[in-house]
């Protein structure tokens, strides 16, 4: 069985370029106020306030931040 080099190509600038934080789903423990509504992008009651559904702190079992960006792959305490 032949090996296609256009797949082998693809898997060498993953390793090389791994998706970055922006790319990557947030861990399933963070929450904030938006998830549970649809309000548009200028909403006055968004706060950008998250927390850790894991310890219902700003800051997950880690010790670390919450946030959109934070809570990525890179973390220990990360879940998909």
């Amino acid at each position: 069985m032949e090996s296609n080099p256009s797949n082998s190509q693809s898997q060498n600038t993953q390793q090389l370029h791994p998706p970055s934080s922006q790319d990557q789903l947030p861990c399933r423990y963070l929450r904030s106020k938006e998830m549970y509504y649809q309000a548009p992008d200028d909403d006055e009651f968004a706060g950008g306030q998250f927390w850790c559904n894991r310890t219902m702190e700003a800051f997950g079992p880690d010790g670390e931040a919450c946030g959109k960006k934070q809570c990525c792959a890179n973390r220990t305490c990360y879940v998909t």
